[in-house]
């Protein structure tokens, strides 16, 4: 992470072949938003109006993929986007597609980042539901009530007969935490699917429960390299094997070079 902000992000075929599969499975669910945007606040509208879309189809249809998800714990703002959503038996269930080049199952670190990633969404899920993160945070944040659409966005919205009280940034936050608050309780139990990125077969499905323990002691470690109190911490030696799927090993970072390769 560190090293993404001080060289820059780098995607590797991997990623991009898993963005692919993410994209044809949203497509499955959720209907295409076809819109251009030119601006930061066309860009802000776009993926709010692409969400809203995205949760009313889950509360049509009982399930709806690659929704954006906005929170602040502990203090700090946090931003992601759920795999997919499920109602069902009265609940909503949180869904997370992880994409591999291989059969193999998950490692024991690997599936400990991801079960992380989709309690974090159910922690931020129950923020907005329980009322402790509000439209007023959203926008003190975002200050979409300052954001203003641009002329040719705007007729892209008229050419897709959206209703005018629909087209500010504003409006669709307002319209995205209605929709957020319909939602039934988000549920206990929690899903990691893992699917071959190459035949598309799924390889294991792992259940497990939510544990609110877990994730506060995550994110009181984690925070503390934000907060400055420490340094970024190279993988340990037990995992080293990451080095070798790291964009930056051997390059800019030299930490288990040669030894990841033995």
């Amino acid at each position: 992470m560190e090293y993404q902000y001080i060289y820059g992000e780098r995607i590797t075929k991997e990623i991009k072949k898993g963005k692919e599969i993410h994209k044809e499975m949203e497509e499955e669910t959720n209907v295409p938003i076809v819109l251009q945007s030119k601006t930061y606040d066309d860009y802000m509208y776009k993926v709010l109006y692409t969400s809203v879309v995205a949760l009313e189809t889950l509360l049509k249809n009982k399930k709806s993929r690659e929704i954006m998800l906005y929170g602040m714990l502990n203090g700090f703002p946090f931003v992601g986007k759920m795999d997919m959503l499920e109602i069902k038996d009265g609940e909503t269930l949180v869904w997370e597609d992880k994409t591999k080049a291989n059969d193999n199952l998950p490692s024991e670190p690997q599936l400990l980042t991801h079960k992380i990633q989709v309690m974090l969404y159910k922690r931020m899920l129950d923020e907005i539901k329980g009322g402790r993160y509000t439209l007023e945070m959203f926008r003190k944040l975002f200050r979409t009530q300052a954001l203003k659409i641009s002329m040719e966005f705007a007729r892209q919205l008229d050419a897709l007969k959206i209703d005018m009280a629909l087209q500010t940034v504003d409006s669709v936050a307002v319209r995205y935490f209605e929709l957020m608050n319909q939602l039934p309780k988000i549920g206990e139990d929690l899903h990691i699917k893992y699917i071959n990125q190459f035949t598309g077969k799924e390889i294991k499905l792992y259940r497990f429960k939510y544990d609110a323990k877990e994730i506060e002691n995550t994110l009181d470690f984690v925070l503390k390299y934000w907060k400055g109190e420490r340094e970024a911490m190279p993988v340990p030696e037990s995992e080293k094997w990451k080095c070798n799927y790291c964009v930056f090993f051997g390059k800019e970072c030299k930490q288990w070079w040669p030894q990841a390769k033995l």
